[in-house]
C-alpha cells in the first residue's frame, strides 16, 4: 500500500469551487488523470503535481504533505521560559508554536538561531505588543495579528501585560 492518498485532490477542488472538468483544464491535464487521482487510483507524476499544486496556489512539497496517510500528528510540547517570557512550545516537523504569557516591560530581540527558513505570526490574544521589524514598529492589540519573515531582525516589546502566539511556519 502506498504511503500516499492523493484522493485529497477531490477535497481541494471541491473547497476552490471546481469541477473535475475545470480542474483538469486549469491543470492542463485530462480529465480522466483527475478522476484517476481522486479515485486515489492514481499514481501522478511530479509534472501532474506541480501542475495541480500551481492551481491550488500551494507548493509541491505541501501537495504531497498533504496526500501522506497520516491523518493526525501529536506534537511535541516543551516549557519556554526565557527573560521573562514564558508559555509552550509545541514544534511538529516544519512548523512550530509558542504560546506564551509576558509582563509590561519585558523586551525580547530576536535570535536568527531558532528561526531557520521561517515567517512568524504573532497574534495577540490580551494586552498590547509592539513588534518591530527592520526598524517599523507595528503596534498590536487583542486580536491584532503581524506576519513577517523571521530571520529579518526583529523585536518584541510587551507594553501591557500579554497573553499572545508566536507561530513559525516553514517557507517554500
Amino acid at each position: 500500500m502506498s504511503q500516499f492518498d492523493f484522493s485529497i485532490i477531490k477535497t481541494l477542488r471541491m473547497k476552490w469551487g471546481l469541477t473535475a472538468e475545470e480542474l483538469a483544464n486549469k491543470a492542463n491535464i485530462t480529465r480522466a488523470t483527475v478522476a484517476k487521482i481522486e479515485s486515489g487510483n492514481g499514481n501522478p507524476t511530479i509534472d501532474t503535481l506541480a501542475a495541480l499544486s500551481r492551481v491550488f496556489q500551494m507548493p509541491v512539497s505541501e501537495l504531497i504533505r498533504a496526500s501522506e496517510r497520516t491523518v493526525c500528528e501529536q506534537g511535541q510540547t516543551e516549557r519556554y521560559d526565557v527573560n521573562g517570557v514564558h508559555g509552550t512550545r509545541i514544534g511538529f516537523p516544519g512548523f512550530e508554536m509558542f504560546h506564551l504569557r509576558a509582563r509590561a516591560g519585558i523586551e525580547q530581540d530576536s535570535e536568527p538561531v531558532f528561526h531557520e527558513n521561517t515567517s512568524e505570526i504573532c497574534v495577540v490574544l490580551s494586552g498590547t505588543l509592539q513588534i518591530t521589524v527592520q526598524g517599523e514598529t507595528h503596534s498590536l492589540g487583542p486580536q491584532a495579528a503581524l506576519r513577517f519573515k523571521a530571520l529579518h531582525p526583529h523585536k518584541i516589546e510587551i507594553v501591557e501585560d500579554a497573553e499572545f502566539l508566536l507561530i513559525h511556519p516553514m517557507l517554500p
